[in-house]
C-alpha cells in the first residue's frame, strides 16, 4: 500500500512525483520554474532521464513550463467514524500514520502529540476506507484528463 502525499503529473504516459528545490538561496524566476520530477525504476528508462539507484527512481530537471498537466494527491481515511490525513505505510509493521490537529479527537482516540499535530499508528484494517484525493496544484496547469479526483484504494469489507 502507498501513502501519497505531494504534486504529480503525467509525463511521457507515467505518473510522476513533482518536487522543488529549496534552500538554494537564489531569487532568480527563471530558477525558481524548475522541479525535479521522478518516476519508479520499474517503469525503464525515458531519454533525459537518470537513474538514483539508492531512491530506486529516475528522475530529470524540468522547467514547469515543459509540464502540461500537474495534480495534488493527498490520501485520506475514515477511522473511528472520523476522516484523518494519512501519513507513510510501514510493511513491516502493517500501520499507517493517522494524523490530526484537532485536540479532542487526539485525546478521545489516544493519539501521539508532535510539536505541530497528533499521530497514531494503526493497521490499515482498523480503516473502513482509504482514498486519495486529487485536486488542482499550485502550478495553474489542468488536471490531467480523465483522472479520478477521489480515488478508492482500500475498502474494509466488514459488514
Amino acid at each position: 500500500m502507498e501513502i501519497r502525499k505531494g504534486v504529480y503529473t503525467f509525463y511521457d504516459g507515467i505518473e510522476m512525483l513533482i518536487v522543488g528545490y529549496y534552500g538554494h538561496g537564489i531569487t532568480n524566476p527563471e530558477i525558481e520554474n524548475y522541479r525535479k520530477i521522478s518516476y519508479n525504476k520499474e517503469f525503464g528508462s525515458l531519454e533525459g532521464f537518470k537513474l538514483d539507484d539508492k531512491a530506486n527512481i529516475f528522475f530529470r530537471n524540468i522547467n514547469v513550463n515543459e509540464l502540461n498537466n500537474a495534480f495534488k494527491v493527498e490520501t485520506k481515511g475514515r477511522y473511528k467514524d472520523e476522516t484523518f490525513s494519512l501519513w507513510g505505510y510501514n510493511k513491516n509493521r502493517n500501520v499507517v500514520g493517522v494524523i490530526t490537529n484537532d485536540d479532542k479527537i487526539a485525546q478521545k482516540l489516544d493519539f501521539i502529540e508532535l510539536s505541530d499535530f497528533y499521530i497514531k499508528e494503526v493497521s490499515p484494517e482498523e480503516l473502513d476506507v482509504i482514498w486519495e484525493e486529487r485536486t488542482d496544484s499550485e502550478f495553474n496547469l489542468p488536471m490531467p484528463e480523465g483522472i479520478e479526483k477521489k480515488k478508492i484504494i482500500y475498502q474494509n469489507d466488514i459488514s
